[in-house]
């Protein structure tokens, strides 16, 4: 884009705007990208007056930005004939804030990472001592501080598995599924809890609701095709079973639901 005095005044307009938001790093970089275009730009006396005018407004924004008195206190006015010198000011200040704020971000992370860590332990403490209630509370509390940990699900799930809790275990298997669903290990856990529970409808329901929401998926087929197999609806089984193979032919289970529906289907 070219330079002009249309393009400055922008800047710094954008300046204050992202003062008056409260973000400190966009206003420094406004205020940079206006000093940077001052420089490199010859300007009628007019507008270099009324650009002035807004540069001293912008730089008073330096002694109220709280990121930025961290390492100004005093801020900076601006002088008239010191651009250059104000533009190295204002990205040296820049680097600081944005080093600060990446800074905090980290701290942050850690903090939320180690509360989940102390969450599961919490968890399952109240797991060893019987009281699933409580379990669940802390484990709940944990997923809700999640992220990026998708891992967070399974590994839920299978501690309420390891004690027997397998209807507890569903709610983290679906969480499981909808946020990988081309996560194996997830639907291994989904059919061991419906085997154990003996039921089969619930783990019919998670694999519908999450067909809905997130598309197909082999492995999500697979284990709808088993379970249509396993209540008996073998048309179902076989048609789901035939659609996982066509996306993966490498699936055993979908393999072995298929012939078995073949077979019951032929009979």
């Amino acid at each position: 884009m070219k330079v002009s005095a249309k393009t400055i005044k922008e800047d710094l307009a954008r300046c204050k705007s992202y003062y008056m938001r409260g973000e400190d790093l966009r206003t420094l970089g406004s205020l940079a990208s206006g000093l940077k275009g001052f420089l490199t730009v010859k300007l009628a006396a007019s507008e270099k007056a009324e650009i002035e005018t807004m540069f001293r407004e912008s730089f008073s924004f330096i002694g109220k930005l709280p990121r930025a008195v961290k390492f100004m206190p005093k801020g900076a006015p601006y002088l008239k004939g010191q651009e250059e010198k104000l533009l190295k000011l204002v990205t040296i200040l820049y680097g600081k804030v944005h080093q600060d704020m990446e800074r905090e971000t980290q701290e942050q992370m850690r903090t939320r990472k180690l509360k989940i860590d102390q969450l599961i332990l919490k968890g399952q403490k109240h797991l060893e001592e019987g009281n699933l209630l409580e379990a669940q509370r802390s484990f709940r509390e944990a997923v809700a501080n999640r992220v990026d940990e998708d891992g967070l699900f399974p590994m839920l799930a299978l501690k309420l598995q390891e004690k027997g809790h397998f209807k507890a275990s569903l709610e983290y298997l679906k969480g499981a599924i909808e946020v990988s669903p081309e996560n194996s290990r997830a639907y291994d856990l989904l059919r061991t809890s419906l085997d154990k529970l003996g039921e089969l409808e619930p783990g019919l329901k998670i694999l519908a609701d999450v067909k809905k929401k997130s598309g197909e998926s082999p492995y999500l087929q697979e284990t709808m095709a088993w379970a249509l197999a396993k209540s008996g609806q073998w048309s179902q089984a076989l048609a789901e079973a035939e659609q996982a193979l066509a996306a993966n032919p490498e699936l055993d289970l979908a393999a072995k639901v298929k012939r078995e529906a073949q077979g019951h289907l032929k009979a």
